[in-house]
Formats: structure tokens, C-alpha cells, sequence
């Protein structure tokens, strides 16, 4: 990335080779989404983060008087604010469904079932929740799902590079996922996924001369409807997409089935751990198939915010706080170790003694 960033410095980033190296780049990094998600290219747009691609699919689909939204309660931002921003817009009525930090995979499932009418048109929730680290029962959502004709959206945050994803296989609809997080890349990267059906049902809330047909006509407009391409509101940063690249060549490199045991195998080390010590609650799922690298607790007494900063002032720790419910949140990946959870087990214990 930094290579790529000197080259475009010194010789400016619209000469020939620089441009034609820059569209290769480009068109790499749309391939290595395609991977990621194991769907086909034409399928898949690097995007800025997930939130874009989330709101290209909210903001392009047609809405109808009546139709409804289903979320959940445990919900990230990226979720809620689009979906209740769509619903103001258009006046749909968003259903929103109450979790229980102790609900099973199965009563998650049955909740949202239950919530499901003859007017649902689009189910919208995180893969992995944010902040219990919980792997939702999405695949056998969309069997629900599907048999009601109704679209499934996923917003993969916390999944892309942390998880297997396979497009072809569990039939998801839209999927989103961040190319800075699990992947390992830069910020201000993404991919989005568009399942082939429905790619002329979403219409671009903002385009540019990618979008339309060429040649382009003053007096005669006609839109792409059949390409990602016409999502591109303009020029991007090719180092970024240089980084997003790299990042996901080195995740699949590792390999993410690799990657996701690994994972999951620290979890459950911290989790046990974690939950040994009087005081602390562990608020992620125990059971290793609703799992992730996601470790989220609590400590009697103390709020978040100051848990957070004492485990980086005392240790150097890198926590979160997190909401519904209200914790502080570890993310664990392959290149941790089992002593940098010893590390943050006693650092845990310092505090809640």
C-alpha cells in the first residue's frame, strides 16, 4: 500500500501506466471479494465499509406502502439507523424483535419465524452480533426465509476473514462485510454482495459515469442496470483497494477454516477462564456453534468505559465497550496466543476483586 502510495505521489495517479495499473488493481480486488464470499464477480463491489453497502441495497430497493422490516434488538447501528431511516422515508412500519442474551440458537429462530407476516418484505440482521459475539442461525433463517419469498440481509461486520462465508451455497440475498476488521486490511474498504436475481431490482441512490451506457448522451440517459459498476459514484482509492487485496491474499493464505477454529478455540479458553472469576459474567454464548472470536463480559459493579480504559492503561489491552447487553467486549483472532488471554483473564481479575 505504501508502494502504491509513493507511486501515485510521484508520478500522479492518472498517468497511463499508473492508470492502467490502477484498473487491474481494482478489478483484483473485486476477485478476491468474489473469494471471500465464494460468489461470482459480477456479483461483488468493493465498497467504502459495510454500512455503505448495506444502505446501497436499502436505499435501491423499491419499497411498497405496507411493506415491513424485521430486526432484532441486539442490533449494531449499521442496522438500526439505516432500516429506521428507510422507514421514516417511506412509512414502513420496522418490527423489532426482543432478544434474551440466554436465547437459543433455536428460540432466536422462532422469535423471528413468529414475527414474520404476509407483509415482511426484507429480515435484516448481523451474522455475528456485535456484542455477544453470537453466530445468529442464519442459514436456516434463510430456509424460512425463502420459502416466503421474503429477502435476507446480513450485515457481516464481524464475519468477513473471521468466518467461512459461502454465497453459492447458503443462498443469502445481500451480504456486507468491512474490509479493516477480521480481514485485516485498511480502513475505508468493503464488499458487497448482490445475489444475481436481484441486481436490476436495486437501483442506485447515487452513480456516476460508470452507470450509465456508453456513449454518454446529454440527451439520452440510459442506466446500467445489470452491473455493480453502476453503485461507483466516481473515482477510489486505489491503495486502499491495494491493502484490501493484500489483506484477503494473506487471510486466505492462512486459511479461514484455519483462521475460524483457531478462533474459536482461544474464545472458549477465555470464556471458561473469564467465567471462573467471582464477579464476572460472561455474556457470550458458551456453546462452540453459535461461538465466534468475539468474547464478550461484565463485571458486578463496574460500567464498561472504565473497565475499558484500565485494562489498556494496566496492561495495554485493546477492549471495547458494548450495549444490549452492556459489556465489555474482546476480539479474538488467530494471532493472538494463549498467553495474551492469561494477560486479560488477570487483568479481569485485577479489577473485579
Amino acid at each position: 500500500m505504501k508502494d502504491r502510495i509513493d507511486l501515485e505521489l510521484e508520478q500522479g495517479p492518472i498517468m497511463p501506466e499508473v492508470l492502467e495499473t490502477g484498473r487491474e488493481i481494482q478489478y483484483q480486488a473485486r476477485e478476491a471479494a468474489a473469494k471471500v464470499f465464494n460468489a461470482t464477480v459480477d456479483e461483488v463491489l468493493v465498497t467504502r465499509n459495510t454500512t455503505e453497502g448495506l444502505n446501497i441495497v436499502l436505499s435501491g430497493l423499491d419499497w411498497n406502502q405496507g411493506d415491513e422490516i424485521v430486526i432484532c434488538d441486539m442490533e449494531h447501528g449499521s442496522v438500526i439507523a439505516p432500516t429506521q431511516l428507510i422507514g421514516q422515508r417511506y412509512g414502513l412500519p420496522i418490527k423489532v424483535v426482543h432478544l434474551e442474551m440466554s436465547d437459543s440458537s433455536e428460540v432466536i429462530l422462532t422469535k423471528i419465524e413468529d414475527a414474520l407476516t404476509s407483509k415482511t418484505r426484507m429480515v435484516f440482521i448481523s451474522h455475528i452480533l456485535y456484542a455477544t459475539g453470537r453466530r445468529m442461525p442464519a442459514e436456516e433463517l434463510r430456509k424460512v426465509t425463502k420459502d416466503r419469498g421474503i429477502l435476507l440481509m446480513l450485515d457481516g461486520a464481524q464475519t468477513g476473514g473471521h468466518i467461512e462465508l459461502d454465497m453459492y451455497r447458503s443462498g443469502f440475498d445481500f451480504y456486507s462485510i468491512p474490509g479493516q476488521k477480521w480481514l485485516l486490511g485498511y480502513e475505508g474498504s468493503g464488499a458487497l454482495f448482490i445475489r444475481r436475481e436481484h441486481l436490476e431490482r436495486i437501483h442506485p441512490a447515487h452513480t456516476g459515469g460508470r452507470g450509465i451506457a456508453r456513449p454518454a448522451d446529454a440527451n439520452y440517459f440510459q442506466p446500467v442496470s445489470d452491473s455493480m459498476e453502476k453503485f461507483l459514484g466516481g473515482s477510489v482509492s486505489v491503495p486502499v483497494q491495494l491493502a484490501f487485496l493484500e489483506a484477503t491474499k494473506f487471510v486466505q493464505a492462512v486459511g479461514i477454516k484455519n483462521i475460524e477454529e483457531r478462533n474459536l478455540t482461544l474464545a472458549d479458553s477465555a470464556k471458561a477462564k473469564l467465567a471462573e472469576i467471582p464477579g464476572v459474567t460472561v455474556n457470550s454464548p458458551l456453546e462452540r456453534s453459535a461461538s465466534s472470536g468475539l468474547v464478550s463480559f461484565a463485571i458486578s459493579g463496574q460500567e464498561p468505559v472504565p473497565v475499558v480504559e484500565q485494562l489498556w492503561a494496566n496492561h495495554r489491552l485493546v477492549v471495547r465497550q458494548v450495549g444490549n447487553p452492556a459489556g465489555v467486549r474482546a476480539s479474538l483472532h488467530f494471532f493472538n496466543t494463549e498467553d495474551e488471554v492469561d494477560l486479560l483473564v488477570g487483568g479481569v481479575r485485577e479489577l473485579a476483586r
